[in-house]
């Protein structure tokens, strides 16, 4: 009985963890210049956009300030370039346009 309602409490303690990175990457998919996102296990934000002449650092920064209130676990933003992302390239591949440490 009583794993079954320590059972219980971890999951009820870890749905809402999964539920603000949810709602964190929506926000990011519908900001302008986004192509895709998403919140890996260890809290790294990665943000794939289309390669052009902006401040990208600008944007990690407000990328950061937009997760913020959902309260996901971020930890660190990535501004990721489009093309580096196919061809089966592993994440730790991929060009990174900006990255910035969320506080």
């Amino acid at each position: 009985m009583r794993l079954l309602f320590l059972c219980l409490c971890l999951m009820l303690a870890v749905m809402p963890v999964q539920a603000d990175s949810v709602s964190a990457i929506a926000a990011v998919r519908a900001q302008p210049k986004v192509l895709d996102a998403q919140i890996d296990d260890r809290g790294n934000l990665f943000v794939v956009v289309k390669n052009e002449n902006i401040a990208w650092d600008q944007y990690a920064a407000y990328m950061c300030a937009l997760v913020r209130p959902h309260q996901a676990r971020v930890f660190v933003t990535n501004i990721i370039d489009m093309t580096s992302v196919g061809r089966g390239a592993k994440p730790a591949e991929w060009k990174r346009l900006a990255q910035l440490k969320c506080s």
